[in-house]
C-alpha cells in the first residue's frame, strides 16, 4: 500500500468507531501550545509573524486545535463529542529523515467517562488501525502521567515542594535536578536577582558576570519561575530523606507492563503511600483491560514511570507504538490522555475529558519498505 492507501486503511478504522470528520484550523496564536507545554516545545513549532505583528504557529498536531475548536463549540453548552480526521500536521523534523509535513490519521474523544475501560478501547483502537496498514508494533512503551502526582501527594509534603516537583517530572532531567538541588541553597546573587525590580535583566546580569550562556528553550522567565518555586522549597523544609528514597524508585520503574502493577504497589506499600491506592487501582484495571482487547501486548508493552509526551497536556495514560527500521522518537502511532486541555484552552470557562491517537501513514511506509 502506499502512503493514500494507508491514510484511507486507518482513517476506515476510526471512522467505524463513530465521529464527526473535522479538519480544523490550520494557524494558531504560537501562546496556545507554549502555554501548554513551556517554552521547550518552541524548537519543533513553525512559527511566523502575521500582518498585525502576533506570533502564530502552523498546527503542529491536530490534537490542539481540534480542542480549540471543541471548546468553542463547549461554550454553548455540555454534550459529549467524538471527532476523526485525516489531516496534515507541521513540525520541525525530530530526526533527519523525517517531514516537516505530514499527515496524521487520529480520532479524539471529548466528555466521555474517563476510566480504565475507556482508556484501553481507545488504545485498542490505535492499535488495530497500526496493524490494519500492515505494520506489527515491534515494542509499545506506555506511562501513566497521574501517577507520580498520586505518589507526591501521598508522601504529604509542604506544598510548595509538591508544586516544584510535579513541574518538575514535565521536564526532561527535572525531577533529578530537583531532587539534587533540594536542600542546596542558592548563592546570594541569585536570590538578589530573584528579589530584584527587574529579575530577568538582573538574573541575566548574573549569568553574564559568570559566562554562564542561556541555552536550552526555557526562557529567563521560566528560570526565574523555577528558581522562586525552589528557593520556596527549600525555605519550606526541604526534602525528607524518606521522600527522596521514594521518589528516585518511582523514577527508575521500567518493566513490562505486565509488571507494572505489582511493582507500583510494592513501591507504594514499601514507602506508606497508601493515599496512592486510588490512581494504582485504577492503573492495575487499565493494564487488565488493554491485555482483555490487545493479548499480544503482553509481549510488546512495557512501563516507564517517567515516560511522557512531549506536548505536555497530557495528564494520564499515554503511550507510542514503535517498529522496526525506525529510531525510538519516531513511533507510527501514539496517543493518550487530557482531560485538563478543554479548561486550559478557555480560562477554565468550560472543560470536558479528552483522550485522542493518531498514526503515521508517512512512517508506516518506510516500515513496510523495508519488509519489518
Amino acid at each position: 500500500m502506499n502512503h493514500d492507501a494507508l491514510v484511507a486503511v486507518a482513517r476506515a478504522v476510526f471512522e467505524a468507531a463513530g465521529g464527526t470528520p473535522i479538519d480544523p484550523d490550520y494557524v494558531l496564536p504560537t501562546d496556545i501550545p507554549l502555554e501548554l507545554s513551556g517554552e521547550a516545545v518552541r524548537a519543533r513549532l513553525c512559527v511566523f509573524t502575521d500582518n498585525r505583528g502576533a506570533e502564530m504557529a502552523m498546527r503542529p498536531d491536530l490534537t490542539l486545535p481540534v480542542a480549540q475548536r471543541e471548546a468553542a463549540r463547549l461554550e454553548a453548552g455540555p454534550s459529549a463529542k467524538t471527532y476523526t480526521y485525516a489531516a496534515r500536521a507541521f513540525r520541525l523534523p525530530a530526526a533527519p529523515d523525517d517531514p516537516f509535513e505530514f499527515t496524521q490519521v487520529g480520532l479524539e474523544r471529548f466528555g466521555y467517562a474517563a476510566d480504565p475501560a475507556a482508556d484501553a478501547e481507545l488504545f485498542a483502537l490505535v492499535h488495530r488501525a497500526v496493524e490494519a496498514c500492515g505494520v506489527s508494533p515491534k515494542a509499545i512503551v506506555t506511562g501513566d502521567l497521574a501517577i507520580f502526582p498520586a505518589f507526591i501527594d501521598a508522601l504529604d509534603l509542604p506544598p510548595v515542594t509538591s508544586d516544584l516537583l510535579k513541574r518538575a517530572f514535565r521536564q526532561e532531567g527535572g525531577v533529578r535536578a530537583v531532587l539534587d538541588a533540594a536542600s542546596r541553597p542558592l548563592d546570594t546573587d541569585v536570590l538578589a536577582a530573584l528579589d530584584a525590580p527587574d529579575a530577568q535583566v538582573a538574573l541575566g546580569a548574573v549569568l553574564t558576570a559568570r559566562d554562564v550562556p542561556l541555552v536550552g528553550a526555557r526562557s529567563l522567565a521560566e528560570i526565574i519561575g523555577g528558581l522562586r518555586a525552589r528557593r520556596a522549597a527549600i525555605e519550606a523544609g526541604g526534602l525528607p530523606d524518606a521522600a527522596r528514597a521514594a521518589l528516585l524508585a518511582l523514577r527508575e520503574v521500567d518493566c513490562p507492563l505486565s509488571d507494572a502493577p505489582a511493582t507500583l504497589s510494592a513501591l507504594a506499600k514499601t514507602y506508606g503511600l497508601t493515599s496512592a491506592d486510588a490512581a494504582l487501582g485504577a492503573f492495575a484495571s487499565r493494564v487488565e483491560k488493554i491485555f482483555g482487547l490487545v493479548p499480544g501486548a503482553r509481549r510488546t508493552a512495557e512501563f516507564r514511570a517517567g515516560f511522557g509526551r512531549r506536548f505536555t497536556y497530557y495528564d494520564g495514560f499515554v503511550f507510542e507504538v514503535l517498529a522496526d527500521g525506525l529510531a525510538s522518537t519516531q513511533p507510527v502511532a501514539a496517543g493518550g490522555r487530557y482531560d485538563g486541555l478543554i479548561a486550559g484552552l478557555s480560562g477554565a470557562r468550560v472543560s470536558a475529558t479528552g483522550i485522542g491517537g493518531v498514526v503515521r501513514p508517512d512512517r508506516m511506509v518506510r516500515v513496510r519498505r523495508t519488509g519489518a
